[in-house]
């Protein structure tokens, strides 16, 4: 019987590579973890990724989650494409690889809970709270390689943290669009600029090139031989036995080159 609402969903069109959404409060609507680990051990590609957008939700829930991402046979990627928060941030730490697009943000904290009753039964409720922000700990101590101390530190002061912050302590391994060009110059002050120079400028992704195709793009844009030969030699620096260019390196030297030759004319 189909579920009209869940804080999860199997896309499996691509069979080879199917996609697990879980975008919502982790056992919201009365679904648990066991409907979601049924889907998940349902899929026998040996890839599959698994997109996030949610805000945490039932600890158990989650951890059970956690270890069925993490013993699944399936080399399983994952992707914050928003929030990932809370039992959720567990959860990203099984993925094999872990992306977060510009923009996600990921959470991490001391486990809360409700309780009632004498203060026995509260400290109780205390004593389990702490344990599970160990077991929590050592979830990001795994990935991270961060010590347990300075993890409690960072989930007592509930910590978010943008896609580049989690990235340079270790919570993910890469930033979504992070080689995307941002047309950040206007041209409106330079007149008649051609268009193979603006597209430079424009988002889109920058691919790595040769030397002579970086000789030629400079030569077409009005720069002379011997300066195009210079330029081209300055941004392949000690790297002279390779002729692949990095990207970025490239795109700043070009933009400075360019504008130069521009502003020239």
């Amino acid at each position: 019987m189909a579920r009209s609402k869940s804080w999860f969903n199997f896309d499996c069109k691509a069979p080879d590579n199917p996609t697990i959404y879980i975008y919502g409060t982790i056992g919201a609507y009365d679904i648990g973890a066991k409907d979601f680990v049924k889907e998940l051990n349902g899929i026998k590609a040996k890839e599959a990724t698994l997109r996030m957008h949610s805000p945490g939700g039932n600890v158990f829930e989650g951890m059970t989650i956690f270890n069925a991402i993490e013993e699944h046979p399936a080399t399983i990627k994952g992707q914050v494409d928003g929030m990932c928060g809370s039992i959720c941030s567990v959860i990203s730490m099984a993925c094999s690889n872990l992306t977060m697009a510009k923009g996600s943000m990921m959470m991490i904290h001391n486990a809360s809970g409700v309780s009632m009753g004498n203060s026995k039964e509260m400290r109780k409720t205390a004593d389990v709270l702490d344990q599970i922000d160990v077991i929590q700990a050592k979830a990001y101590q795994a990935k991270t390689g961060m010590s347990l101390r300075d993890l409690k530190e960072l989930m007592d002061k509930e910590t978010y943290m943008n896609a580049d912050k989690a990235k340079s302590l270790g919570f993910c391994d890469a930033v979504g669009n992070q080689n995307a060009i941002k047309a950040e110059v206007d041209f409106s002050c330079l007149g008649s600029v051609p268009d193979e120079i603006k597209a430079l400028f424009s988002e889109k992704q920058v691919e790595p090139a040769t030397e002579r195709e970086l000789e030629q793009i400079l030569r077409d844009a009005g720069v002379s031989n011997s300066r195009a030969k210079a330029a081209v030699a300055a941004i392949k620096g000690d790297h002279r036995d390779d002729e692949t260019l990095e990207g970025e390196k490239l795109k700043a030297y070009m933009q400075t080159e360019l504008l130069k030759s521009i502003l020239s004319r």
